[in-house]
């Protein structure tokens, strides 16, 4: 009973708040003589609508009364915008813009700057689906004010841009398949004869996040879909977003620095290391929210669309330093005495979830990039997103199966010297590292106790 009621309130919270999607863009006082607005996907039949109000123009200091030229340049195929530098001149003087402009692949609205509003309209016609890029032309630099507000429509009014409007079908698929995933880890978890420590219970709590996280991101979807935003199912993709990132990035540091499978106790290295990929972690999600709520074209936008791939490449970077740290310790543990066999064995084991990592990250930080830009306007995002999610799915699954709970796995078999060993090497916590290793040794060997 008490599961329906909170199931009706967030159903209900939901659907009371759908608000419409797309965000007013507001400059104030801005001095940028180029501002990307946005890009859409056009099919045959869609159509463009702007609506600008309050527009103000102040000369900058030092105007010698050149001649401005204010107002939207559209340009309908790739962008070569982001690779030319305009700081000592105008983007409308380029040669190259100049040729978009005269074969028709680029046009430029201008701006009566003594009238405070403009509006424009445009259904685009067979032969014009492209990708369309909206920017804001300010030559030379004067100082503008305006509200913007933009809205794309695709045949059957439909408001995603072409490349997206498979996206929904993609988060549901993804949804399904992680629930599924979770389901059949639990089932392994309740074998009798498995080894099954806390990194195994957070997995299965991992891949339940994620499952509900791409539920509501197809329900978001589905919402922007037909032209509006249900404030309730966006607030709760966030939330678990947050949450299922923040735990992704703590079970894969904790596996990479070996915790309950090489070692049972966090070195106070492996703390610190913590306390600084969670925030990190936080960071990642507050720039990756406000970047996607925002209005394309702010300069909040701009700051967070640069910090978000920062964050995340420090991450990256700090993962891969753990487990190559880890692996040096097996690595040199493996010239000990008395264990050459067993630790150059754990050692071959831990290299390949190090070669697994690198992978994931190559294939989702490079690879993933380059096909944005070779891919077809039409199939960019959902064949992207697509590919994303099966690699990463593909990822969970070889760590699970690697890490998975069963008797005499390789990877979680703790060694009783190497217990000894470690007290040694932590002695100023030894009472805590005590504790840890007791409760490792109670919860490792419970299912053969019980045998």
């Amino acid at each position: 009973m008490n599961l329906r009621i909170v199931s009706s309130l967030i159903t209900v919270a939901a659907l009371a708040t759908v608000a419409y999607a797309r965000p007013e863009l507001i400059i104030s006082e801005d001095q940028r003589g180029l501002i990307y607005i946005g890009s859409f996907g056009f099919l045959p039949g869609g159509t463009l609508d702007m609506n600008l109000q309050n527009l103000k123009v102040t000369p900058y200091e030092g105007d010698t009364g050149e001649e401005k030229r204010i107002g939207f340049l559209i340009q309908k195929g790739a962008s070569d915008a982001d690779s030319v530098d305009w700081e000592d001149g105008c983007i409308l003087d380029d040669p190259y813009f100049q040729d978009e402009v005269d074969q028709g692949r680029s046009e430029f609205k201008q701006l009566d700057t003594t009238q405070t509003t403009f509006e424009y309209h445009h259904e685009v016609l067979p032969g014009e689906q492209e990708m369309w890029n909206l920017l804001f032309v300010n030559c030379p630099r004067s100082i503008i004010s305006f509200r913007l507000k933009t809205t794309e429509i695709n045949p059957g009014n439909n408001y995603l841009s072409a490349g997206d409007i498979p996206l929904p079908r993609v988060y549901a698929g993804s949804a399904v398949a992680y629930f599924a995933a979770s389901a059949l880890w639990l089932t392994m978890l309740m074998k009798k004869d498995t080894k099954v420590f806390w990194p195994h219970k957070l997995i299965f709590i991992l891949a339940v996040m994620i499952g509900i996280q791409k539920t509501f991101q197809a329900i978001k979807v589905h919402y922007m879909r037909t032209g509006v935003d249900a404030e309730g199912w966006t607030v709760m993709f966030y939330i678990f977003a947050f949450l299922k990132g923040s735990l992704s990035i703590l079970i894969i540091t904790l596996i990479a620095s070996g915790w309950m499978f090489i070692k049972p106790f966090l070195s106070q290295k492996d703390k610190k290391i913590i306390l600084v990929i969670i925030p990190l972690q936080i960071l990642s999600n507050v720039a990756s929210t406000i970047s996607s709520e925002t209005a394309i074209g702010s300069i909040n936008w701009s700051f967070w669309t640069q910090v978000f791939p920062m964050v995340d490449l420090i991450s990256c970077v700090v993962i891969l330093g753990v487990i190559i740290q880890t692996q040096r310790h097996l690595s040199e543990a493996a010239e000990a005495e008395g264990k050459v066999a067993e630790n150059k064995s754990k050692y071959k084991l831990w290299g390949s979830f190090y070669l697994v990592t690198v992978v994931y990250i190559y294939l989702t930080r490079i690879l993933v990039e380059f096909l944005k830009v070779a891919l077809p306007y039409q199939y960019v995002l959902w064949v992207v997103e697509l590919l994303n999610e099966v690699i990463t799915l593909g990822f969970y699954a070889t760590i699970g199966w690697k890490f998975r709970p069963y008797a005499n796995n390789p990877y979680t078999l703790i060694d009783e010297d190497d217990l000894d060993h470690d007290d040694i090497e932590t002695g100023n916590n030894g009472g805590e590292v005590h504790g840890l290793q007791t409760m490792s040794r109670r919860e490792g060997r419970t299912n053969e106790r019980d045998e």
